[in-house]
């Protein structure tokens, strides 16, 4: 039986890395692109209106390091429990990796490793995920 429907956004700071995410997902009739113009959290936190992410929608983040924007990113595109987040890493610091973990991300990919298989299969998986499942990582390196 192939999997539903998924909605999924498309966040980072990098235009062409975004980009290339889309590019992946685009033509895949298992995903629904929901355009999400602004890059990394220029708002205020808080000043996204409530219930604006579909229930059980997933947010795939590019971040090529964890600095402390990409992480008040992935914590707010965590909060609430709205959508599930596939973080694509450049790189983490095995700290980072835990603190990616203890924000709630479903899944990691290696910026380095991410095909479209790969990508398809981490947002299909994180979105049937329950919030207490632990965070998948790609470990192959």
């Amino acid at each position: 039986m192939p999997d539903p429907r998924v909605t999924v956004t498309v966040h980072g700071p990098d235009p062409l890395s975004r980009a290339g995410v889309v590019r992946h997902l685009q033509h895949q009739p298992s995903v629904e692109l929901v355009d999400r113009p602004r890059p990394l959290s220029d708002e205020p936190h808080g000043a996204e209106p409530h219930g604006t992410e579909p229930h059980g929608a997933v947010a795939v983040m590019f971040a090529e390091r964890l600095d402390d924007r990409a992480g008040a990113e992935l914590r707010r595109l965590v909060r609430g429990g709205r959508q599930r987040v596939v973080l694509i890493a450049g790189e983490l610091r095995e700290t980072e990796l835990m603190a990616v973990m203890e924000y709630g991300v479903r899944a990691v990919l290696w910026q380095h490793r991410t095909t479209p298989k790969r990508l398809l299969r981490a947002v299909h998986r994180a979105a049937r995920a329950d919030r207490g499942a632990p965070c998948g990582v790609d470990r192959k390196l």
